[in-house]
């Protein structure tokens, strides 16, 4: 899981996963939006990729050559037409433009360690293209993307803030000192494979053992236990430190403990020089250009901000927000009242920063704001939402396409969108990593596996520790009593 882009191409079978992941009505992240295109042409892109179809639903084709294989390489972020009939198309691993008049998709000249792109927008004579650290805007009629970094100034008096659980997140990956803490985390998980096996050798043998007649296999079984438990003690000692921290931040990753630090921050500490690059470091989501009134809208996992001076001071804050999940923001649109939609993983809410008015947009009733420790998830797990031939449509992670109330009309997913959009092998093993797999079997309490494994690591490596240093009292103790021995036998052999 920490070297996703070197498995970014290959892909799992959805039909040797269990119903849950099965493609059905759009779910799954399947869908993040739609554009049209033409006349009778609508491009409507998201998890499983970019797809061209008409006004009814009814013909689709996949609009992805040029783009990497591998459903992970595939995942739309963003996607969008210029004035002059060009398409972009933001994914994790790099922005892709389709020239008019050309065949396939283009890989743009972007930052090495800056490739994940999170969003698109146009502004007058510009592309704006955000990642998730900086922001670049390029001349809408330039032959190529030319990308120029934009500097974004945080709001005045502010600090380089992070939150507990992003620096939990960096810690329990490593990644908080680079490839280096990658690859210590990599050894760290190797580590745990190992002792798991030795402690269950150790476990079970002795019991085997009792049992065991043949004197040969008997004799191998001791030297087999003896062995594993010398060095299930050395090396569990040695890693004790790393195995500590892995479990203890790993608690706070998942709920219930993910409540307890979702919205706590702390300050970074960092040279004025280097202020604006730490304060939006991996924090940038989405970004509209409000033309009516002028502004640039910046979603961050820090909240929303604005800029009315083209980037050219202090970004500003609103005094009001919607609530958005800790998993981020997926839906940020200008509605025609001027009005804001935004949709997270807490649902959509329609918001008017400038009078403070934040309403359910699906049931149209004001919100409570919440306070203390409470869910980051709200009844509708909103992954995407498009407007086409003036119907509004919302697509639940779990639930798929919804369409507005009233409304008659459907997206009906076809078999051939189900069949190529395989189930990417990093997306399968965070199921794991994150118990989520089991949910079928187990329902909700899968939730509880994460938690309640990390304080049984806790506990193990902890009394794991004590008994290292029991063993090592013993020894030492015994080591004294041998010298202290051999000293008595050599003063009695002068002596005599």
């Amino acid at each position: 899981m920490n070297h996703r882009t070197l498995i970014s191409g290959i892909d799992v079978n959805r039909k040797w996963l269990p119903k849950s992941y099965k493609l059905q009505n759009w779910n799954l992240a399947s869908v993040k939006s739609a554009v049209e295109v033409a006349k009778d042409s609508i491009i409507i892109y998201g998890g499983a990729g970019i797809w061209l179809t008409n006004n009814d639903f009814i013909s689709w084709k996949p609009f992805m050559d040029g783009l990497p294989k591998g459903s992970d390489r595939r995942k739309i972020f963003d996607f969008i037409k210029t004035p002059n009939g060009d398409f972009y198309a933001g994914t994790r691993f790099g922005l892709y433009k389709f020239s008019k008049g050309s065949s396939e998709w283009r890989l743009c000249s972007l930052p090495e360690n800056d490739q994940f792109v999170t969003a698109l927008e146009v502004a007058d004579s510009k592309l704006l293209v955000l990642t998730r650290n900086h922001l670049y805007q390029s001349p809408i009629d330039a032959p190529s993307f030319l990308p120029i970094k934009v500097e974004l100034i945080p709001p005045a008096g502010s600090k380089p803030n992070i939150t507990i659980f992003r620096l939990f997140w960096i810690i329990h990956s490593g990644e908080l000192y680079g490839i280096a803490g990658r690859l210590i985390i990599d050894l760290v998980g190797l580590t745990m494979i190992f002792l798991c096996i030795t402690g269950l050798i150790f476990f079970f043998f002795p019991k085997i053992i009792k049992r065991a007649k043949a004197k040969k296999r008997l004799s191998r079984m001791k030297k087999v236990t003896k062995f594993s438990y010398n060095l299930h003690l050395k090396i569990g000692i040695y890693s004790s430190l790393f195995l500590l921290v892995v479990s203890f931040t790993g608690i706070f990753l998942r709920p219930p403990f993910l409540l307890m630090v979702v919205n706590g921050k702390v300050n970074q500490s960092t040279s004025a020089k280097t202020i604006n690059e730490v304060f939006w470091h991996d924090k940038l989501r989405d970004i509209k250009y409000d033309q009516s009134k002028k502004l640039f809208l910046l979603a961050t996992s820090d909240g929303i901000f604005y800029s009315d001076d083209n980037f050219l001071t202090c970004f500003k804050t609103f005094d009001t927000e919607p609530p958005i999940s800790v998993m981020g923001i997926s839906v940020f649109e200008i509605l025609d009242n001027s009005d804001y939609l935004i949709g997270s993983f807490s649902g959509a809410f329609q918001w008017n920063p400038f009078n403070g008015t934040v309403v359910n947009y699906i049931t149209g009733e004001p919100i409570q704001q919440k306070t203390g420790l409470s869910s980051p998830f709200g009844s509708l797990a909103i992954a995407g939402y498009t407007k086409i031939n003036n119907q509004e449509f919302f697509f639940d992670y779990d639930k798929g396409v919804i369409a507005e109330a009233n409304s008659k009309a459907s997206i009906q997913m076809p078999k051939v969108v189900k069949d190529n959009f395989p189930f990417p092998l990093w997306n399968f093993a965070q199921e794991i990593h994150t118990c989520r797999i089991y949910s079928p079997i187990i329902s909700d309490f899968y939730i509880l596996i994460v938690p309640l494994a990390g304080l049984a690591m806790l506990v193990i490596t902890i009394t794991g520790v004590i008994m290292w240093f029991l063993k090592k009292k013993t020894s030492d103790t015994r080591h004294q009593t041998s010298e202290k021995a051999n000293t008595n036998n050599e003063q009695l052999s002068t002596n005599n």
